[in-house]
């Protein structure tokens, strides 16, 4: 095992997976659960507040369990794993990144939290991200390994979230890529004035990159929206 930010999965188990199925769902932390013919959807809480409201009205509109992210996702990723694995939650989480940008420097959780952050880059082959059958593959291996295998077993003490997919579609507790119901992008920044000169706006470029870098995230979608910063 690798440290990548977190840890990187090399290798993983045979084993039963109703098994580990079983033994992983009594143990996750849930927000909403309704049983409806085939058994029990759920879906996960961040704790975020604003996010998990959002998300429960989605849910109860839509059955659909998965936190779906498109836009400029990744600073809301970061501050959902950051806020989950730090106290007083204290939990554990697995990341498939089929795009090769998680970046764990941008997480603000302390290095001891940090190593609960678990990350795995599948090896690319072309339509991998968007096959959902070779997705649900991955995250059966992801389980085993944080049930079975010794590189994991420091996470063995805390819950275990889930998984979040980056870049790939179909299956995860979190999913942020090209498609998904909340968008997220950068809040407004105000217009320059009509009055402002093509010079004068060429040479303020530098203090409106500022402006802009200091300006919050805006996460929408037709039940709902929240600005939040990293």
């Amino acid at each position: 095992m690798e440290s990548m930010g977190g840890q990187l999965l090399r290798a993983v188990e045979e084993a039963d997976l109703e098994e580990i199925l079983d033994s992983l769902r009594a143990a996750l932390p849930i927000q909403t659960a309704q049983t409806g013919g085939t058994g029990t959807r759920r879906i996960k809480t961040t704790h975020l507040d604003d996010l998990d409201q959002v998300a429960a009205r989605q849910f109860r509109a839509t059955q659909a369990p998965t936190i779906s992210i498109s836009g400029r996702s990744l600073p809301l990723v970061y501050k959902i794993i950051s806020t989950l694995v730090s106290p007083p939650h204290s939990l554990a989480l697995f990341v498939l990144d089929f795009d090769g940008r998680f970046d764990a420097t941008r997480l603000t959780c302390a290095e001891q939290d940090l190593q609960h952050v678990y990350v795995h880059q599948p090896p690319y082959s072309e339509g991998s991200n968007t096959n959902a059958e070779h997705i649900r593959s991955l995250i059966a291996d992801a389980e085993r390994f944080m049930v079975y295998e010794d590189d994991s077993a420091a996470s063995r003490t805390r819950e275990w979230w889930g998984t979040i997919v980056l870049g790939g579609l179909g299956a995860g507790d979190l999913v942020a890529g090209w498609k998904g119901w909340l968008h997220v992008d950068r809040d407004n920044v105000a217009e320059y004035s009509l009055r402002v000169t093509l010079e004068d706006a060429f040479e303020r470029r530098s203090d409106r990159q500022e402006v802009v870098d200091r300006t919050g995230w805006a996460a929408t979608s037709q039940w709902g929206g929240f600005t939040f910063e990293e």
